[in-house]
């Protein structure tokens, strides 16, 4: 380290100009009359003397009567573990100042809005470290290269992991961006979006990328807000799009019962027996729990009408699904269910018998 920057480092610990040009020129001259420490150094002569007294009062020099006045530096040791024991708080402060900065003011009003969608992500880093099933994001791929370490450590933790990311048509990803051990899934959005991340349903970041006057972030932390989010992911920014990424391991796990009954109902109306393990929190009871067996109804608001192709917008009031685990009937809804048994966190579609098909018929006529 320089001496300019040495002087400004003491100067940061407390010392004025003069006592820390004052300190350096006796450090590099060793014990010396303090009248030539004046002439060495940029302190005037007529004030050299307070200038070591001071000095001697910190602590960082010890004065010597002689003849004539002589001066000499203490040991480091004591001044500069005070000067550590500053840096250390000087550090701890700056931290301070970062998280006070990225976390609203008040959290316990379940809403807050910072100043920067930046901090929206900052602040999805922390929450995704305490994701136990799903976590549902889009951005743009500098946003999810920034929270693929987090990503990461989520999907080694089992989580489910679906991600959109907003491309220009012909784009290419980054040769760095790699999904594999970060994504589950993901989809290509064409139409430039917000940055939402949704959190096992009870936690949001939100920030507008494009089409806004103003830089802000939302951070929610709720569960009937993060409804809203979701719907706007899994109908603006998941369902429409094409796969271009999918985790062989949870090609078959289902995070909403809305996409399951949608993909699922025509095997099941045409017979097949659909072995399922859902997991969930038990209605009753609120705790989590796991059931597996077979499916032995599927119900939802308009299933009187003749078969067709479902939308997710034909799912939207309630549907649940009765399971027959052999011993006994559960029945199980989806987020927010109430008058169910459970409440779905995953559905794993474990196998597809061929039952009681228009096929099995047919071998038997």
């Amino acid at each position: 380290m320089d001496r300019e920057t040495l002087t400004k480092a003491l100067e940061y610990a407390d010392l004025a100009s003069y006592q820390a040009d004052a300190y350096l020129t006796l450090l590099e001259m060793g014990v010396s009359p303090a009248i030539e420490v004046g002439r060495e150094s940029a302190v005037p002569v007529s004030q050299v003397y307070d200038v070591l007294r001071s000095l001697e009062s910190k602590g960082y020099v010890e004065t010597i009567e002689r003849e004539k006045l002589y001066v000499q530096p203490c040991d480091p040791e004591a001044a500069m573990a005070d000067l550590e024991t500053r840096g250390e708080l000087l550090h701890e402060a700056a931290e301070a100042v970062r998280e006070r900065y990225r976390t609203p003011e008040r959290m316990d009003a379940r809403v807050g809005v910072t100043k920067r969608v930046k901090t929206a992500v900052e602040n999805a880093q922390e929450l995704i470290d305490d994701a136990e099933t799903v976590v549902e994001v889009a951005g743009s791929f500098e946003q999810l290269q920034s929270l693929s370490p987090a990503l990461r450590a989520a999907r080694e933790r089992g989580v489910v992991v679906r991600a959109s990311v907003y491309i220009d048509q012909g784009e290419e990803p980054p040769a760095a961006f790699d999904p594999s051990g970060v994504l589950s899934e993901l989809r290509v959005c064409t139409i430039p979006g917000p940055f939402l991340v949704v959190i096992d349903r009870n936690r949001t970041c939100f920030g507008p990328n494009t089409r806004s006057d103003e830089d802000y972030g939302v951070l929610v932390y709720d569960r009937i807000l993060p409804f809203v989010f979701h719907w706007f992911f899994l109908t603006c920014l998941w369902n429409p799009y094409r796969v271009v990424y999918l985790d062989d391991e949870d090609q078959f796990t289902y995070v909403t019962i809305e996409e399951f009954i949608r993909d699922l109902l025509p095997l099941w109306e045409r017979g097949f027996e659909l072995g399922v393990t859902v997991e969930g929190v038990d209605i009753a009871e609120g705790d989590e729990t796991t059931v597996e067996g077979s499916v032995a109804d599927i119900s939802f608001y308009g299933d009187e009408r003749p078969p067709s192709r479902l939308a997710l917008s034909d799912l939207g009031a309630y549907k649940n699904l009765t399971l027959d685990t052999g011993d006994e009937t559960a029945v199980v809804g989806g987020w927010g269910a109430v008058f169910e048994d459970m409440e779905i966190r995953t559905i794993t579609l474990e196998r597809i018998d061929i039952g009681e098909t228009p096929l099995t018929h047919e071998r038997r006529d």
